[in-house]
């Protein structure tokens, strides 16, 4: 990853994504504020685009309800009956 510092030098966005297009690119503003840029890849999309979706994340909130723990005892207790 390429660092950037910007209080010490100053490069154009396509400078930037120039650089991007090979490596990432950590840039720091003068104030000391840290992004990164790199390529968008289909994963990225696909992140986006499940990110956005209703149906997925209503999925996903489904999914991430707790069950209930049942001990090995209660469960042996369920087989004797």
């Amino acid at each position: 990853m390429k660092t950037i510092d910007l209080a010490e030098q100053s490069l154009s966005v396509d400078d930037l994504l120039s650089i991007a297009r090979s490596e990432s690119v950590l840039i720091q503003t003068k104030e000391g504020t840290k992004f990164v840029l790199e390529e968008a890849d289909d994963f990225d999309r696909e992140i986006q685009t499940l990110g956005e979706s209703e149906r997925f994340l209503k999925f996903l909130e489904e999914r991430a309800v707790e069950k209930g723990v049942v001990s090995i005892e209660r469960f042996a207790e369920g087989l004797a009956e």
